[in-house]
């Protein structure tokens, strides 16, 4: 799938990862929606219009939390530019230290960002998707700590590894008519200022230690993912140096034959 002419929806795009992200898909043509709890996001919209003949982005108010939030998303994409094409699950948050948590608040808040908002993502996504008869592409953010586990962060390091294998449990998507794929990008560790807001800089050292890499890495790797029809169900995995390599480790679901029936009741329910 070219990304030039495509309709993105991209969580977390206000800042960092996702900020990047949308300024590069942009540049390269496709229209964005930019999802953020930071009303800064209208801002990024504003400025990735400026100088545009064409609505490039537009800024949506959405804590992925909370699962109608991120319908509203795919709502506003169709509504805005017609269709989707493309789901960049990329809003993230740490876990803390559990062991020391005084209550759950914390760990809960980082298993619904990390892990239920981008399966919720993919799955109207797909179902967007299907409705328009269009093939899409869902792209997730992971973490280097899906495969190094993380002691400092369990639950962050947990919602990432489930993030990898929900991935590779949506390879039989590709299969299907209209064709979904469904990929993932596995950084090490990217200098953004949620990291710097939420770590301490002793664990930050930590952090560098598994390698550092930019937004600029990250968003090329998704590139990838969108533009390279080979890839289904797979995790490119960020090392310190050279380009990003498929994750081997983690088996892909084979399709059973399921997929020729999802189409056909994915639009006969809400």
């Amino acid at each position: 799938m070219q990304v030039s002419g495509k309709v993105a929806v991209i969580t977390g795009g206000a800042r960092g990862i996702g900020k990047r992200i949308a300024e590069v898909l942009v540049d390269m043509g496709a229209s964005v929606v930019i999802g953020d709890v930071l009303e800064q996001g209208g801002q990024v919209a504003e400025e990735l219009n400026n100088g545009k003949d064409r609505l490039a982005a537009v800024f949506h108010h959405c804590d992925v939390s909370k699962m109608d939030s991120i319908k509203e998303l795919v709502d506003r994409a169709e509504s805005e530019f017609g269709h989707l094409d493309i789901m960049v699950n990329n809003a993230g948050v740490g876990g803390g230290f559990l062991w020391i948590d005084t209550d759950s608040t914390t760990h809960s808040s980082a298993i619904d960002i990390n892990f239920k908002a981008p399966v919720e993502g993919t799955r109207l996504a797909v179902r967007s998707f299907y409705a328009a008869n269009r093939p899409g592409c869902v792209v997730n953010i992971a973490s280097i700590v899906a495969f190094t586990p993380l002691e400092y962060s369990p639950v962050y390091s947990a919602t990432k590894a489930a993030l990898v294998a929900f991935t590779a449990v949506s390879a039989p998507l590709a299969e299907g008519t209209p064709p979904v794929r469904v990929n993932a990008v596995a950084p090490v560790y990217i200098d953004t200022a949620i990291v710097n807001e939420n770590v301490t800089e002793k664990v930050n050292g930590l952090l560098r230690g598994l390698g550092e890499r930019t937004v600029d890495d990250v968003a090329r790797e998704v590139v990838r993912c969108i533009e390279d029809e080979l890839l289904a169900g797979d995790t490119i995995v960020m090392r310190p140096e050279g380009p990003g390599k498929v994750a081997t480790q983690v088996p892909k679901a084979e399709s059973l034959g399921f997929i020729k029936h999802i189409n056909k009741q994915a639009n006969s329910s809400p």
